[in-house]
């Protein structure tokens, strides 16, 4: 073997190192940034193309002008004549407050504490990533990297609600490769895979004084001997997601595209924090509840059927609409499981209900270089009255969008896009007597929250 060949082949190997080290610390930073708060309806999240969300998501999945939408349509990838690649970062930026009027333990004592927490719901950053290519005529390829489902709520220690909800957190990352077909000039239907990655955790305090009185333990007192409880999962899930659009006569293209459900058991750690005056130590000696264990969550994202068209109706506009339908009636709750046969599930009813997002948009070619749009949608929550809970404060919300593009170069361009998003008031009621409720006492009051988003991605073409 000529020493040349041998360096050769050394060389590649370590460039092949290298890629990989690459990816996997690309993948990690893309993992870090997921952990987001819930945006859409429930725990979804749209935030996959910085023009989709300057349009309020209005027609997305009917637009394919860069890779970004093959994360609402995987028939997006067939509307390039080249390829492209796209990555855009939203940064997420919620205001949120509560007011609590009644807040007791599951004794039926003050649970005490702050009734009036703000700033629960946590600011993110959400990143997404796809490519695509034209292999021939008529099959395309194309692969995403998105965050569709999400959410982060993070409360004080002390606040009066502490036995419902300390922190959550929810990151499922998709990845998705898509093949595209186009059956005729300008019709297009594509199918691909979606592989999920969920990482959860969920905390709250532990009302070790009502347990100790409960147990007969001198000196328990409820609501002022409070320990803590800690579940972090990790699971892998994979669907299918679905699509079709047509680019019809007249400036019309349609789109329709579903994104199957994908199930989820979440594993790991489910750890336990005592109190200071060790009533918590003394049950663990005795009983062995509140010992660290292992333990495992069930968790279904849910099927979502979405349809939108465009129609350029003069020279330099169009108009955009969407009807998007999410199947959360798959939520019926949440349930952590210990493997320690003695300590009881944590359960959280929900019973979500399918809930839609209606939007309407419009485009603007100011000039050859810039483009400008606008969009509002109203978009219903999933969530009832009865099993509304802390983890998720959801309501139905307003959206109003506007955005630009700037075609930098023939190859290059850049998008800006801001969002408001109008949260209404709900009403909160949890008592001791629901579900899972048994410990965790009463909690009653009020939720609001409001949002700020913007958007901003690059696009390059090539041919």
């Amino acid at each position: 073997m000529r020493p040349e060949a041998a360096t050769g082949r050394k060389t590649a190997r370590e460039i092949t190192k290298l890629r990989g080290i690459v990816m996997r610390r690309a993948l990690v930073t893309f993992f870090c940034l997921a952990s987001t708060p819930a945006l859409a309806a429930g725990y979804g999240l749209r935030e996959h193309s910085t023009e989709a969300m300057g349009e309020a998501y209005a027609g997305a999945v009917a637009t394919g002008s860069d890779a970004g939408f093959l994360s609402y349509n995987p028939a997006a990838a067939g509307a390039t004549q080249g390829g492209d690649f796209a990555i855009s970062a939203v940064s997420i930026m919620p205001g949120s407050s509560a007011n609590y009027t009644t807040a007791l333990t599951a004794a039926g004592t003050p649970a005490g504490g702050n009734a009036q927490p703000k700033d629960f719901i946590r600011n993110a950053i959400v990143p997404d990533i796809a490519i695509r290519q034209r292999l021939d005529d008529r099959l395309s390829v194309g692969v995403s990297l998105s965050v569709p489902w999400g959410l982060s709520t993070k409360y004080p220690n002390g606040w009066a609600g502490r036995y419902y909800a300390l922190g959550s957190k929810l990151a499922i990352v998709n990845i998705t490769p898509v093949v595209a077909y186009d059956i005729a000039p300008g019709v297009t239907i594509a199918g691909g895979l979606q592989v999920q990655h969920a990482t959860g955790s969920l905390s709250a305090a532990v009302d070790i004084g009502t347990l100790g009185a409960l147990s007969g333990l001198p000196g328990s007192v409820p609501g002022a001997e409070d320990g803590s409880s800690t579940f972090k999962g990790a699971a892998w899930g994979y669907g299918y997601v679905l699509g079709a659009r047509a680019e019809l006569d007249d400036g019309w293209t349609l789109g329709i595209s579903y994104r199957s459900q994908v199930h989820h058991t979440l594993s790991g750690p489910w750890t336990f924090q005592m109190d200071s005056v060790g009533l918590g130590a003394a049950i663990r000696s005795a009983t062995t509840l509140l010992s660290d264990t292992r333990a495992k969550a069930k968790l279904t994202t849910p099927g979502d059927l979405q349809f939108g068209m465009r129609k350029q109706f003069a020279e330099d506009w169009t108009i955009l609409a969407s009807a998007d339908w999410t199947d959360w009636s798959s939520f019926k709750n949440l349930t952590v499981v210990a493997a320690n046969p003695v300590q009881p599930n944590d359960v959280t009813v929900a019973n979500w209900k399918g809930s839609w997002l209606l939007a309407l948009g419009a485009e603007y070619a100011a000039s050859d270089a810039i483009a400008l749009r606008a969009g509002a949608a109203l978009d219903q929550t999933p969530v009832p009255d009865l099993t509304l809970e802390s983890r998720v404060p959801d309501a139905d919300r307003t959206w109003l969008a506007a955005g630009g593009t700037w075609h930098a170069t023939p190859a290059l361009d850049l998008k800006l896009s801001y969002g408001h998003l109008f949260n209404d008031t709900r009403s909160f009621t949890q008592t001791s007597a629901m579900t899972g409720n048994a410990l965790r006492g009463t909690l009653i009051g009020t939720t609001k929250s409001s949002v700020d988003v913007v958007g901003l991605s690059l696009d390059y073409r090539w041919q």
